[in-house]
């Protein structure tokens, strides 16, 4: 074999592998357009038992109001868009929110209502693609677990430093 062709061969078989390099973060596993996978009357009783079981962790006094407060402020993502340009990711929300944020890096925005927030985006360990939205007054994750069945598990968090438990529920997503 010429030394052209083994150069040749070389490039070849390092261009056949920098795909399956480039998709080891877990892209091809969230990326596309995700529809919720239970009814949705189901996912809103879902969300509204989380907002319990976190209002009941607070005084007596406010319960109602943080029960009211975290409904209210909790959306049920009937559709998550998820997608990539370089190190890039944006998600885009049911209710028309759409955030784009760098891989790995925490930028400033501004949420729907005009509030400035931290927003990270970033692959964790175990593939899941984590998004964390931080303000003054608290933090919501977003983590978008892929599973063996082509679902997308997405896992919700809302925490703030008022809130002696945090809100936890769990939602399962199909591609569309």
């Amino acid at each position: 074999m010429t030394a052209k062709l083994r150069s040749l061969a070389f490039v070849s078989v390092a261009l056949l592998a920098a795909p399956a390099v480039a998709q080891t973060d877990g892209r091809a596993q969230v990326e596309g357009t995700w529809v919720l996978a239970q009814p949705a009357d189901q996912a809103e009783r879902v969300v509204d038992r989380a907002a319990s079981r976190a209002a009941d962790a607070m005084s007596f006094f406010v319960r109602a109001i943080a029960r009211s407060r975290l409904r209210e402020g909790t959306t049920v993502n009937r559709r998550i868009v998820l997608s990539f340009d370089g190190d890039q990711v944006t998600v885009r929300f049911s209710d028309g929110s759409a955030f784009t944020t760098p891989l790995g890096q925490t930028v400033r925005r501004r949420d729907p209502e005009g509030e400035m927030m931290n927003v990270t985006a970033r692959f964790r360990d175990d593939g899941a693609l984590e998004h964390v939205f931080q303000t003054d007054g608290g933090t919501r994750w977003y983590v978008f677990h892929p599973e063996e069945d082509g679902r997308l598990r997405v896992e919700v968090v809302t925490d703030s430093p008022r809130m002696p438990e945090a809100m936890r529920f769990t939602l399962s997503y199909r591609r569309r």
